[in-house]
């Protein structure tokens, strides 16, 4: 049985109050129970939970839509394979380097005016992406759309944490992530089909009606202000700008190194080690400058106070990985051994999202039900496990209707922990640091995402050059290390031993990564048994308040 947390056994039942202002003027004739579960959502709250199911939609779209439609895009823009590999790469960069000092600095000039930043670099990233006639300006026009999602996604999390208890985030938190699988599911079947049908700009184009949108509604709904005031040369005073510059430019040299190796440069070359030891020098020294230094550090070292609180996130780490590497290699997978167009790809992961998401909505409800969390954890990393061992069912002569099966498995896996794992950080941290412990959720699973990058395109292609030197085939690293352009022409091959060879050499390489899936989901489940159980009938007492709410009449707080 899980223990409960020396912060819990001893906290009195009178704490357990979770009503702040705005929440007992939202409540029947302004009376609030004890219990998280008895609190109702009111009608600002209601508006700003569907502004951020907007914003949060349009982001899951451009996230997936560009996958069937990298070829296209390499083939119209003169784009090399590391050309196209960077376009998504780039994306994902930008977004885990930039989002603790998004998080962090929300705290000084406010939730609404850093979503709104961050929805504009998104918009202006768009403009750059749409109107690029090269490589290199899509590139930059996918960085500032990172910056600019990383900032819109982590801000969404964040908001809610200020508005609902945490009993009830689960439940709420439902709404914005509906609006995600919704934007996930539809994002690849647009990509496929503007891909095949219609000009690739219109790859970007789709996003500016939301973004439009956004950019009215956001002001007028989200209408939460900090309880400090500071004028802004104040608030520009009290920004870690020293601290946040030092650790975006250590993560992302780190970042970038660990990107490149294997797959642009070997793991021991010097364009490898000297990016990856300069950031991981520079992260630690950040860290040390952060215990130390500003009096309001951006990164809280705060939130990792326990073991449980250190798993939890080193979960999420690995969750992120398991998420980039069942979309980027089940994709893979289906264009090279099984040699489906885009379209058909995108079908087919549309069938696995709408398993992963409402398996996570219905993990939210029961986590807000029950109060608990952990059996979610335990259950979601046992099925992902099991999954990840069915992975190595798929191979040349498996149809495509039984792969979509065994991929739903892990869908569900997942599905369970992308709620319970969201929670679970919350539960760990202090009520000061729930927004910097919702900051490092995103960066974590974000880090985990550029992980997968590296490990599990480093694991494909030594797996991969192995298994063709074995069946010596010709040209066998020249292979390994462009496999995804080498595929249209191994489509092109007339079919016989030397094509049979090539093609179990990509199922081995897949196996490997499948392997490595295994090992990470099998030790997490694992190390899951040490954490403890936190309640999640806390009081919601953030710094951040919705504006124009009032106690009512009579009513006072202790």
């Amino acid at each position: 049985m899980a223990q409960q947390s020396p912060d819990e056994a001893n906290q009195p039942p009178a704490q357990l109050d979770v009503a702040t202002d705005h929440q007992r003027s939202a409540m029947p004739g302004g009376e609030v129970g004890r219990k998280g579960d008895e609190w109702k959502a009111g009608r600002q709250e209601w508006m700003i939970l569907a502004t951020l199911s907007i914003i949060s939609f349009i982001i899951a779209v451009d996230v997936m839509i560009l996958i069937p439609a990298l070829p296209t895009l390499a083939h119209e823009l003169g784009g090399t394979s590391a050309a196209t590999f960077w376009t998504g790469t780039s994306f994902l960069l930008a977004n885990a380097a930039l989002v603790p000092f998004i998080g962090a600095i929300s705290d000084i000039f406010g939730r609404r005016e850093l979503l709104m930043v961050s929805l504009l670099f998104f918009t202006v990233g768009t403009v750059v992406c749409c109107t690029s006639y090269a490589m290199t300006q899509l590139l930059v026009g996918r960085t500032l759309q990172g910056v600019g999602a990383g900032g819109i996604q982590t801000m969404s999390y964040i908001i809610v944490s200020d508005i609902v208890p945490l009993r009830q985030r689960p439940k709420y938190g439902n709404f914005t992530l509906l609006a995600w699988g919704l934007g996930a599911i539809s994002g690849p079947v647009l990509g496929g089909v503007i891909a095949e049908h219609t000009t690739w700009s219109w790859l970007f184009y789709i996003n500016f009606p939301i973004c439009g949108l956004g950019l009215l509604i956001v002001p007028l709904t989200v209408s939460l202000k900090p309880e400090k005031k500071r004028t802004f040369a104040e608030s520009l005073a009290a920004v870690d700008w020293a601290g946040g510059i030092l650790f975006i430019a250590s993560i992302s040299s780190f970042l970038v190194g660990l990107t490149w190796a294997g797959t642009q440069f070997p793991w021991n070359s010097y364009q490898t080690l000297v990016p990856i030891i300069v950031g991981i020098v520079g992260i630690l020294l950040s860290v040390m400058y952060e215990i130390h230094v500003p009096a309001l550090p951006f990164l809280r070292v705060s939130v990792f106070n326990s073991l449980s609180a250190v798993l939890v996130y080193v979960c999420t780490a690995v969750h992120g990985f398991l998420l980039f590497s069942h979309l980027f290699y089940i994709m893979f997978y289906y264009q090279s051994i099984k040699a489906i167009n885009p379209t058909m790809v995108a079908v087919i992961m549309v069938a696995v999202n709408l398993v992963l998401f409402p398996a996570s909505i219905v993990t939210g409800l029961m986590i807000t039900r029950f109060g608990s969390f952990l059996w979610a954890i335990w259950g979601g990393l046992a099925v992902a496990t099991l999954g990840n061992g069915l992975l190595f069912l798929l191979d040349q002569g498996r149809s495509v209707v039984a792969t979509v099966f065994i991929l739903l498995v892990s869908s569900i896996g997942q599905g369970l922990l992308l709620s319970a794992l969201n929670v679970a950080t919350q539960t760990t941290a202090k009520t000061v640091d729930v927004a910097y412990a919702v900051t490092m959720f995103m960066f974590m699973r974000t880090l985990g995402m550029c992980l997968g990058v590296a490990l599990g395109g480093t694991t494909f292609q030594n797996v991969l050059l192995r298994a063709l030197e074995e069946r010596k085939v010709a040209d066998a690293l020249a292979i390994a290390v462009d496999a995804e352009s080498f595929v249209a022409r191994l489509h092109a091959m007339q079919n016989g031993p030397t094509k049979d060879a090539i093609l179990e050499s990509y199922v081995k390489g897949f196996h490997g990564v499948f392997s490595l899936l295994v090992g990470l989901s099998a030790s997490c489940l694992l190390s899951s048994f040490f954490m403890k159980h936190h309640t999640l009938d806390k009081k919601l007492d953030s710094e951040h308040k919705l504006q124009g709410k009032h106690l009512p009449k009579g009513d006072s707080r202790a």
